[in-house]
């Protein structure tokens, strides 16, 4: 299995709750975020690079760059156009900064944080869970 590749956009759905965000970075719809606490805006989510960079907040709806605003999703279900993921697979932070990847793409070593299961092709099931577990 691969990284997924291709968003070029998010939707919200019925159940999609999202907050207002300033980015501390500049990322692109469909990218995990953590929420920096040293001063408090989005950056991408690494599974590798912290435990408080693993901390993913969410994925984010809107592209933008360092220091605008922009809606990252944190519950209900997003729909990721422009890629496809497998029904029923669970996607979780990858080992490079913004990655989305499926449990099978974990490492040894890289900190467990669930985004959450494809419930169709293009559509994402929110259940963000970031554990601080190291995979074996």
């Amino acid at each position: 299995m691969a990284a997924l590749t291709g968003i070029t956009a998010v939707r919200p759905t019925a159940d999609t709750k999202s907050t207002r965000y300033k980015y501390g970075a500049t990322i692109a719809a469909g990218q995990p975020v953590y929420l920096d606490a040293t001063d408090n805006k989005v950056k991408l989510s690494d599974n590798n690079l912290s435990s408080a960079a693993a901390t993913v907040k969410g994925v984010s709806m809107t592209p933008g760059v360092a220091d605008g605003y922009g809606y990252v999703a944190t519950a209900g279900s997003v729909i990721l156009v422009g890629t496809t993921m497998l029904v029923g697979e669970t996607y979780y932070v990858g080992a490079t900064a913004g990655e989305v990847v499926p449990d099978a793409d974990l490492a040894t070593g890289n900190r467990i944080s669930r985004l959450g299961t494809a419930a169709t092709a293009t559509q994402l099931d929110l259940s963000i869970e970031a554990t601080d577990i190291l995979h074996a």
